[in-house]
């Protein structure tokens, strides 16, 4: 039982100075800009849409776009092929005046996966040098959200990271579901405003045409599904060339998933592009989930077993608590307000759910979009 003990309290110790060092710095971030107010740069802007079968949400996405406030943007939707009626649809859609570009995909050339390709598509068709990305299933949180996204490409900046968060829904699923994405951003905000940038996500991320094409992008995983997004970020993004958006009219709303068998799939694939990673980026977050698992599978073990209890209450606490903080502060600052007491058990069931999905994506020979 010492040698146990001895695992827990390393495992805490690990966590603490993890959360401290590398994952703390969103949640005392204070440099944000205003909620309202119009970007000054009113640089053109190609948003790019990807979507198969996708119907019933793009007809929420696209009219949200259509009323965005930035002077001068296209949207290019790429219609993956679909069968669900999208571009019939998009078609006799009244646009309005929003500048539509339309491509429609009928298969997809072997070697390729068909998420990458069609991206490929879209950016390839762009007009503008700012390419800013989200999928069919979100929705911008404002009128704006063009807009304080380009307002971020000053001087070097060649990438910018959002955040997107997801709908609040009744019911478990969807607070692991918050709690996950929450604390994923938590991870990649806090290394970016370190000046360590690692991944972004592709619901919600900006970037030049020009620096894409020069870096030749997704050349190198373009078999890969998944990673359109955090592998591009992974590979390019640096401490010089890369900001972050935080203002809340910025943010993106994601539709989550329903069923735990659609969840579980969406994490196997988004994981399983992890093993890409540089080496740096796997040891610092193999670490911290390592650890993370190992300090709850021990204070179990611990609480069940152990005469020590006091000494392992302490531990948790001294863990949890600063660990609710971080999580508090970083979820008020994204506007995804969790109840502090919720917190423990979602952290709890984050180490089992991540556990799970980890090994079967990083087992698994063949992951589909």
């Amino acid at each position: 039982m010492t040698l146990i003990f001895l695992v827990f309290l390393v495992s805490a110790l690990l966590q603490l100075i993890w959360l401290l060092l590398f994952f703390s710095r969103l949640a005392f971030y204070t440099k944000q800009a205003p909620r309202k107010g119009l970007s000054a740069n009113k640089e053109a802007v190609s948003v790019i849409i990807c979507a198969h079968n996708e119907l019933h949400n793009l007809k929420t996405l696209i009219p949200s776009l259509a009323i965005q406030d930035h002077p001068c943007f296209e949207l290019i939707v790429v219609n993956d092929r679909s069968k669900d009626g999208t571009i019939e649809w998009l078609q006799a859609f009244d646009y309005q005046g929003l500048a539509l570009k339309l491509i429609n995909i009928s298969s997809c050339p072997q070697g390729q996966n068909p998420k990458k390709h069609a991206l490929l598509k879209g950016i390839d068709a762009a007009s503008h040098d700012l390419i800013l990305l989200t999928d069919a299933d979100c929705y911008p949180q404002s009128d704006s959200w063009i807009s304080l996204m380009s307002d971020k490409f000053q001087g070097d900046i060649k990438i910018v990271l959002g955040y997107s968060g997801y709908e609040y829904n009744p019911g478990l699923l969807n607070k692991l579901i918050r709690y996950e994405t929450l604390f994923t951003a938590v991870q990649y905000f806090s290394r970016a405003l370190g000046n360590h940038p690692y991944m972004g996500v592709g619901r919600n991320l900006c970037y030049r045409k020009s620096y894409f094409v020069q870096v030749k992008g997704l050349q190198d995983v373009l078999h890969i599904t998944g990673g359109d997004d955090d592998l591009f970020v992974n590979k390019y993004a640096t401490e010089k060339n890369t900001a972050v958006c935080l203002n809340p009219d910025s943010f993106m709303i994601s539709k989550p998933k329903q069923t735990w068998s659609a969840y579980l799939k969406q994490k196997k694939r988004h994981l399983s592009v992890g093993k890409y990673y540089s080496i740096s980026d796997r040891l610092v977050l193999g670490i911290y989930s390592a650890t993370h698992i190992i300090f709850w599978s021990s204070l179990v073990s611990l609480l069940i077993t152990s005469t020590m209890v006091y000494w392992v209450v302490a531990g948790f606490i001294v863990r949890q608590l600063a660990h609710s903080l971080v999580i508090e502060k970083s979820s008020r600052k994204l506007e995804d307000h969790f109840k502090i007491g919720y917190v423990p058990f979602l952290d709890f069931l984050y180490s089992i759910f991540y556990l799970y999905t980890g090994l079967a994506a990083w087992s698994s020979s063949k992951i589909n979009w």
